[in-house]
């Protein structure tokens, strides 16, 4: 099981500290500006309509780049979770980062999310599992959406 990344806090929205930051954009050779509106869309995707895919009483299990071999390849996931809350109990969702506020009109993105969806329903073939984009600006796109 993952664990909650370190910047968040559960009594406050998630912030980045500026080394965080800094790393990111050397990492994945941002510039300044670049860097920053990155940490902008993922505080938005943290604190957007998905919140919940971070909060411990929610999920019964959670996972962050999770490699699932399916088809003779092998997917990796943006997140995974399998919720617990009330009404969802149980249910695995396929939760997929994009920079796109509008990620369910690009054909090749659908597609990958529903093979993703479907591995994982592969693996679990007695349980609901949904899959969503998370966006940019904190939007949930769930694939029966699109």
């Amino acid at each position: 099981q993952a664990a909650d990344p370190p910047h968040l806090e559960s009594s406050s929205p998630a912030t980045f500290a500026l080394q965080q930051i800094n790393a990111a954009g050397r990492e994945f050779r941002l510039d300044a500006p670049q860097a920053r509106h990155a940490a902008q869309m993922a505080h938005s995707i943290l604190q957007g309509e998905a919140a919940w895919a971070w909060q411990p009483q929610a999920l019964a299990w959670q996972g962050n780049e999770v490699a699932l071999a399916y088809q003779g390849r092998v997917l990796r996931i943006d997140r995974l979770v399998q919720r617990a809350d009330n009404g969802h109990s149980g249910h695995w969702w396929v939760l997929d980062y994009k920079s796109a506020l509008t990620p369910q009109s690009q054909p090749a993105l659908v597609a990958q999310l529903v093979h993703y969806r479907r591995a994982v329903q592969s693996a679990y073939p007695d349980a609901v599992v949904k899959a969503a984009f998370l966006t940019g600006n904190g939007r949930v796109v769930e694939l029966d959406d699109v």
